[in-house]
């Protein structure tokens, strides 16, 4: 007897699905069937993503977006929806920061990462909400260990991350009687083009990695399994849980 998650008809849009984590959570839910947007704010990386998607027997949509636009936010959802249909899960994964002494955060910058990582997922959840409580579907947040222990340098990030938790564990209650899954994944340090900079700043993979009492540090595949456990049916009796994706660096 065998076990296997089949998302054939189903529309999943990953946010920030054409780098890193996004790209990894997008190719995965291909694989396993789902109808992929691909919303981005790098209109070539979305495009680039998707045709490997194509290639590989998927069907994927490209759509730039920025999320800190809830006008760009509708456009993207418009190409999404004529394309592929109505949205039946969204995985949460877009974020900016910035890494710098908190003191050092200049106003723009804070605003930006507020207004992209917690604000604009926001916009986000909203604009796709209909459609996932009308196909009982399910929305994946990606949070971040940092807003669950803190991390140093990053507390502007982190304070957004965390405001996700909270968004997750309220929007569970009250999308739940729609039989809407609402879940976030707190991944640890994930090896990406994104976070190669905090990465150097720490003293690279060797010395992060002893830390980590499975003595690595994440790679996107790491989080985008857990994405597809969280939109599939094995996670159907889960709502408002928060699923640290670290190595084992939090147990909380």
């Amino acid at each position: 007897m065998s076990i296997s998650i089949d998302l054939a008809g189903q529309v999943a849009v990953v946010t920030g699905g054409g780098s890193g984590i996004g790209e990894a959570i997008s190719k995965t839910l291909a694989r396993a069937g789902a109808s992929v947007g691909i919303a981005d704010l790098s209109a070539e990386s979305a495009e680039r993503v998707a045709k490997e998607i194509a290639a590989d027997g998927g069907q994927a949509v490209a759509a730039a977006v920025d999320i800190a636009s809830r006008e760009s936010i509708e456009a993207g959802l418009a190409v999404i929806r004529s394309a592929l249909g109505p949205v039946a899960h969204l995985v949460n994964n877009a974020a900016t920061w910035s890494v710098k002494p908190f003191a050092d955060h200049t106003p723009t910058e804070i605003d930006r990462v507020i207004g992209v990582t917690l604000t604009g997922t926001m916009a986000v959840t909203q604009a796709a909400l209909a459609d996932i409580v009308a196909q009982a579907g399910s929305i994946v947040v990606i949070s971040s260990d940092g807003a669950r222990i803190g991390e140093r340098y990053m507390s502007v990030y982190a304070a957004a991350k965390a405001g996700l938790i909270g968004l997750t564990k309220s929007l569970a209650r009250e999308v739940g009687r729609y039989q809407v899954n609402v879940n976030a994944i707190a991944p640890g340090t994930t090896n990406t083009p994104g976070s190669a900079g905090f990465i150097e700043q720490a003293g690279g993979q060797e010395k992060l990695a002893r830390a980590y009492p499975l003595g690595r540090i994440g790679e996107p595949q790491d989080i985008a399994n857990a994405a597809l456990f969280l939109v599939s049916p094995l996670s159907s009796w889960m709502t408002g849980q928060v699923l640290s994706v670290s190595g084992g660096f939090t147990m909380v």
